[in-house]
């Protein structure tokens, strides 16, 4: 099964996923205001998530000059923040664009947020491919630091042989064989990935409401 082959069996299961969510009422239409408020607030944490990996990122490589000691870093936190900065971007474009939010404290979030980017921006083709995958090379990144992802959604976001056997080889290296200098590879690379995924996906936002 090639890529594109698995990319279509994907969306499938995404289609199904969304579906049922709609049924259940956790994928909730939203009247204009406050799909417009909820947007708004969605994009605020976007663009504070971002800061703070930078920030994070910035602090950790000169500990010093924040007043901190010399062998501070917190590199993780820095990954854990980029993909959270594009977790919350993605919310804002379902606000945005679709009137849609998901039920306040519904489980599985993360999971179910990789199929609403499969169902409403992978399917749709309005966002590149590339963008998807680097996306849930942040995912896997940041699930290694904080336990984001359950096992049933790795067997079902991992699906291509090639991704499975880097994130196995990540998840050594982050948990076992981890530098300071891979750390902050890590980390600069995530801050680079969100923020490309993050201007594209406000250009959507803005590009489909007009005001571009």
């Amino acid at each position: 099964m090639n890529k594109e082959e698995l990319i279509s069996k994907k969306i499938i299961i995404a289609e199904k996923a969304v579906k049922e969510l709609s049924q259940a009422g956790d994928l909730k239409k939203l009247n204009e205001e406050t799909a417009r408020q909820i947007a708004g607030f969605y994009e605020t944490k976007t663009l504070n998530r971002l800061q703070t990996a930078k920030h994070l990122y910035e602090t950790s490589k000169e500990p010093q000059k924040h007043n901190l000691p010399q062998e501070y870093t917190d590199y993780g936190e820095a990954v854990a923040a980029a993909y959270y900065a594009m977790y919350y971007i993605v919310h804002a474009y379902l606000a945005a664009n679709y009137q849609t939010k998901l039920r306040e404290d519904l489980r599985g979030v993360h999971a179910i947020t990789h199929n609403l980017i499969l169902y409403y921006l992978v399917k749709t083709k309005k966002i590149a491919q590339h963008l998807y995958d680097e996306y849930l090379l942040t995912l896997e990144t940041a699930s290694v630091i904080q336990n984001l992802t359950v096992d049933s959604f790795q067997q079902q976001a991992y699906n291509y042989a090639e991704k499975y056997n880097k994130s196995r080889e990540a998840r050594e290296t982050f948990t076992y064989k981890t530098t300071p200098a891979i750390e902050a590879y890590n980390a600069e690379q995530a801050i680079k990935i969100a923020e490309e995924f993050i201007y594209t996906i406000r250009q959507l936002i803005m590009k489909e409401q007009g005001r571009i």
